[in-house]
Parts: C-alpha cells; sequence; structure tokens
C-alpha cells in the first residue's frame, strides 16, 4: 500500500474520531498529500536526480500537527562533566 493510501485512511480514521477537522487543517492535508505523493513516485528517494532526504521528516512533522502520528525523540542522555575552578571563584563546566 502506498503512504498516499495509508495517510488518506489515516485521516479518514481521525476526521471519523473528531482528531482532524478538514475545513481548518486543509491546508496542512493537503501539504502532507503531496509529501505522501512524492514519496510514492518509483524513483523516490531520488527526485529531479538528487537525494531526498527531507520527505520523510516533513511529512512526519504534518502528521504530528495533524495528530495522526506522535514523534518520540529519545533524550541523549548528558555525561556528567567535571568542574574545576577557575578565575573569580566559578565553577564551571570542563570543555
Amino acid at each position: 500500500m502506498s503512504v498516499l493510501q495509508k495517510l488518506n485512511e489515516a485521516l479518514e480514521d481521525a476526521e471519523m474520531n473528531g482528531v482532524v477537522d478538514p475545513v481548518r487543517q486543509g491546508a496542512i492535508i493537503e501539504a502532507a498529500q503531496k509529501v505522501a505523493t512524492v514519496m510514492d513516485e518509483p524513483e523516490w528517494p531520488i527526485v529531479r536526480g538528487k537525494i531526498d532526504n527531507v520527505s520523510p521528516s516533513v511529512f512526519l512533522k504534518y502528521c504530528e500537527k495533524l495528530g495522526i502520528a506522535e514523534i518520540e525523540v529519545p533524550k541523549k542522555e548528558e555525561k556528567a562533566k567535571p568542574l574545576k575552578l577557575v578565575g573569580n571563584s566559578k565553577w564551571k563546566k570542563k570543555a
């Protein structure tokens, strides 16, 4: 099944459940459908001779705005950096 078909199914379901308002969110829906169409092209991820590494992230952002997908970005665990004493008795993280 194509990306566009799956998107349209998700949109229909979301509209029936009151998550998506096709009138208020019409522009976002149209944009998401256009990106889905690009991603369905047989040559994709090559578009007009260039690699398309933007469409997937843009598509996911549209879906998130429409409330039909939730993007989880894993948080990086920040390693504790040792502190060192520098001028004027201020503690700063060691670079």
